[in-house]
């Protein structure tokens, strides 16, 4: 099957499960401050480009973000993000080349069922992985933020992604995510539908 044309994967308005790997599967994160370096630069990236950011997870080789652009494409978001973080990682470890496999890979998510689901998929990434005991526990993945009942910071769009599953309270649907999320882990792996749209961006 051809490629959907790129134009229309890259629009505003549109809500994305977003993976960036690293260039023949190699680490993109060396260290703490690798993590807390690429979290400065989606702070910075949100400030600049006023886009939506509903759950992340960064794992050693690659990361998974869910991102509601609304006026800016995903490419410019995004090579915003990668080319800041690799400029970093090349200075930090006195390397050159590409750090990333290709620039990023996108699906759209089109069906308002599944906006939960593919925030508990990226949530359980790395507890799959085998990276931590638990998936709250990850100290580099957005699902503590859900774990809390009082979240101040602004990384997180937290309410915003909330009332994609539906209207009520807030609190109630912040639980409700949680108990979503916990029995996914407890049910066998299940790969993305076929319905969500994918598109690899060169």
């Amino acid at each position: 099957m051809a490629r959907k044309p790129r134009q229309l994967m890259d629009v505003p308005n549109t809500l994305y499960h977003v993976v960036c790997r690293g260039v023949n599967q190699r680490n993109i994160f060396r260290r703490a401050r690798d993590y807390k370096k690429f979290l400065k630069i989606l702070r910075e990236a949100k400030r600049r480009f006023k886009f939506y950011l509903y759950v992340y997870n960064l794992l050693p080789n690659h990361s998974h973000l869910e991102i509601k652009t609304r006026d800016v494409s995903i490419s410019k978001i995004m090579h915003f993000i990668n080319t800041t973080y690799a400029r970093y990682f090349n200075w930090r470890y006195n390397r050159v080349g590409h750090l990333f496999q290709d620039r990023f890979y996108s699906s759209v998510i089109n069906t308002e069922a599944y906006f939960w689901g593919v925030g508990a998929y990226i949530d359980l990434n790395a507890w799959r992985a085998e990276l931590t005991d638990e998936p709250e526990n990850y100290p580099w993945s957005s699902f503590s933020v859900y774990n809390q009942k009082e979240y101040k910071d602004d990384l997180i769009d937290r309410e915003e992604f909330l009332k994609l599953g539906g209207s009520g309270d807030t609190e109630k649907l912040r639980r409700a995510y949680v108990d979503f999320v916990k029995k996914r882990q407890r049910q066998p792996y299940k790969k993305l539908p076929k319905f969500i749209s994918n598109e690899r961006f060169l």
